[in-house]
């Protein structure tokens, strides 16, 4: 049994038929083929094809330009830090330097040698240490308040508070 197919042009004889050599022959092939098409020619291509491409195409695009604007904000920002750290390292070691140079000129022997150079003072010797005798009626004594009354009392624990906080 032979299978059909459409795009050969059946003759109407039998397969089983011999020709004069004695083979049989497959059928031979037409130059039309038989399926019609019913397409309209003067008949436009769609739009919406060339929008679902489009579309997509128009929002890969955004996403790319916000990915490159992205990485140029980042190198950007990297550079900018890279230039803090600098700038940073630069002040911490000229903190270092400055607080080098305190240290050195209020040292013990930098306040003695200028004391000595320029103030022109000298230090003490045991030679001129002189010890006084003051009399005990001399001597100044605390005196203690009187009660003077619970509203004084209260007037001048305000004052002394006016006078430590330095309102007047």
């Amino acid at each position: 049994m032979i299978n059909d197919n459409l795009a050969y042009d059946l003759p109407d004889r039998d397969y089983d038929e011999y020709e004069d050599d004695g083979y049989a022959y497959a059928p031979k092939l037409s130059g039309k083929p038989e399926i019609e098409h019913n397409a309209n020619p003067n008949k436009k291509a769609p739009i919406f094809p060339l929008i679902e491409i489009l579309i997509p195409a128009l929002v890969a695009v955004v996403v790319l330009a916000g990915v490159i604007s992205n990485q140029i904000d980042m190198s950007r920002l990297t550079s900018e830090q890279s230039k803090m750290n600098e700038q940073l390292a630069q002040l911490q070691d000229d903190c270092a330097n400055l607080e080098a140079q305190l240290a050195a000129k209020t040292s013990v022997t930098a306040v003695e040698d200028y004391a000595e150079n320029t103030l022109g003072l000298t230090k003490l010797d045991k030679s001129q240490v002189e010890f006084v005798e003051v009399p005990v009626s001399t001597v100044s004594e605390v005196v203690s308040k009187e009660d003077e009354g619970f509203f004084s009392s209260v007037k001048g624990w305000f004052e002394d508070i006016k006078e430590y906080l330095g309102i007047e």
